[in-house]
């Protein structure tokens, strides 16, 4: 009887790579594979005109000009130039020396050499009661006299170029993963916390509030809470909880802090990944992996999500519906900006303005080093690549 059962079992599987059923007489194989499951976030919702809302996240992301301007020269600085803006002057550095410029003129009102070893790096030019003050890499805080600097504090430590100004304090961070408040008032300092360092590239990220916390990036792979009242780290696995619940991939190396709004932190990851995900209740709203690397991003009022690649641009929808896709020419953009009817698209060769169709209309001739970093004050623009210091003139 097993003999017989046997010879059956080995007959069915014989018959394993032949189709079981009818077959049409007229059916012709095609070598074509249909998409059961279609990923939402990539199809395109509609082709209706669309307008960009007022930009809500990062700050720097909204251009106002009414017409097109050239670049002027203002200074030339290091990669790792420092710079503050104030209601009349800039001031930068230079290495180990500060400059100050009339904010008017760009001309220069005077300079002073700040005294530092030569593998000590400038990370924060910073102002509180009219008085200047300089924070170093290796720890050290310097305040302003009569006729130069005067060194005040001296932590003794190695930092991260990310800090936190508020107001009267100073938040830094040791490479270490020590959270350090520098109180300006009365020239102290106190350890509020530790945290752990994760692997990550160390780039200058923005800050944003959740809750009572600020939140920030130490560097591409370690994300910090900070309570708002004490700056004491607030110790969460929502990382942890994102990498377990998401079907996109690990979230392991972001651009950018993640952002909250309306409970839902938008977590955009370099190579490509993006997930909106509430952390309380563990809902993915929506995510996707666009399967390229992300080079920039902003999001505007209405939650439309801009998202810049080395090819396209991506616009999502508050529900993670493709509302564009816009191929774009632009090789090796550094970061893009609107003005809330066209996008303006950054690379070495100067800036591109193009439409939602992907047209070039317009652009600004100008070589750029490596990146190009923007901020406005007083309505006047300015931009810093690696090595020079650029405003928009007529």
């Amino acid at each position: 009887m097993k003999i017989v059962k046997l010879i059956g079992f080995l007959l069915i599987l014989s018959s394993c790579n032949r189709y079981l059923g009818t077959v049409e007489p007229d059916y012709i194989p095609q070598k074509k594979v249909e998409e059961v499951f279609l990923n939402k976030t990539m199809a395109i919702e509609s082709n209706d005109e669309f307008k960009i809302g007022e930009v809500f996240y990062p700050d720097d992301k909204k251009f106002d000009l009414k017409e097109i301007l050239d670049f002027k020269k203002i200074a030339s600085i290091n990669k790792n130039s420092q710079f503050l803006i104030l209601e009349n002057e800039i001031y930068y550095n230079k290495k180990n020396d500060l400059f100050s410029l009339n904010k008017k003129d760009f001309k220069k009102n005077n300079s002073f050499e700040i005294e530092i070893n030569k593998d000590e790096e400038i990370i924060l030019i910073s102002s509180f009661n009219n008085e200047l003050y300089i924070l170093t890499n290796k720890g050290k805080v310097f305040k302003s006299i009569q006729n130069g600097f005067e060194i005040i504090l001296d932590l003794q430590v190695f930092l991260s170029q990310n800090t936190i100004s508020q107001s009267s304090k100073i938040i830094t961070f040791s490479v270490f993963g020590e959270i350090i408040e520098i109180n300006l008032e009365n020239n102290t300092f106190v350890t509020t916390g530790n945290f752990a360092v994760n692997h990550g590239i160390t780039n200058t990220s923005n800050t944003y509030p959740y809750n009572n916390n600020n939140v920030i990036l130490y560097n591409s792979g370690t994300l910090i809470f900070l309570n708002q009242t004490d700056n004491t780290p607030e110790t969460n696995y929502y990382l942890e909880d994102l990498n377990i619940l998401s079907q996109v991939g690990t979230f392991d190396e972001f651009i950018d802090t993640p952002f909250n709004i309306d409970n839902f932190f938008y977590f955009i990851e370099k190579k490509g990944l993006i997930s909106i995900f509430n952390p309380l209740t563990s809902e993915i709203l929506w995510e996707t992996n666009i399967s390229s690397p992300i080079v920039d991003y902003f999001i505007d009022e209405e939650r439309n999500l801009f998202i810049l690649t080395f090819n396209k641009i991506f616009i999502f929808s508050s529900q993670g519906h493709l509302r564009k896709e816009i191929a774009h020419s632009q090789e090796n953009p550094f970061n893009f900006w609107t003005d809330g009817e066209s996008l303006y698209l950054a690379n070495q060769d100067g800036i591109s303005v193009i439409n939602f169709n992907g047209e070039l209309v317009n652009s600004i001739k100008q070589k750029f080093k490596d990146f190009l970093k923007f901020f406005k004050s007083n309505n006047q623009y300015y931009f810093i690549d690696s090595r020079n210091f650029y405003t928009l003139s007529e």
